[in-house]
């Protein structure tokens, strides 16, 4: 039985068109801070903090980046499917839905 520790992974395509910019990125990590789950969201040989939204920023990731998302932890089935819409979400507006 898994007991949390392999990361659950998805691949999701950034669809906003103003990329992850920075609302979007501290949107994002408001969602990824309401799990306990680490997360790290990955764009080529970068791996950040899902919870920081300065270290999403940094990935300067502009609209149709491929970004792979790993969530692990014991609400890591729960995280990833909210965790991959926040992110391909077309805008931030909105987000604040995932977070209940």
């Amino acid at each position: 039985m898994d007991n949390g520790n392999t990361p659950l992974r998805a691949t999701v395509v950034v669809r906003n068109p103003k990329g992850l910019h920075m609302r979007a990125a501290y949107a994002v990590a408001k969602v990824a801070a309401r799990f306990r789950s680490a997360v790290t969201i990955r764009k080529q040989d970068r791996a950040v903090n899902g919870k920081s939204g300065v270290s999403l920023m940094t990935l300067a990731a502009v609209p149709g980046s491929e970004l792979v998302l790993e969530v692990a932890g014991e609400d890591a089935a729960a995280a990833l499917p909210v965790l991959a819409e926040a992110l391909a979400a077309p805008s931030a507006d909105g987000l604040d839905r995932l977070l209940h």
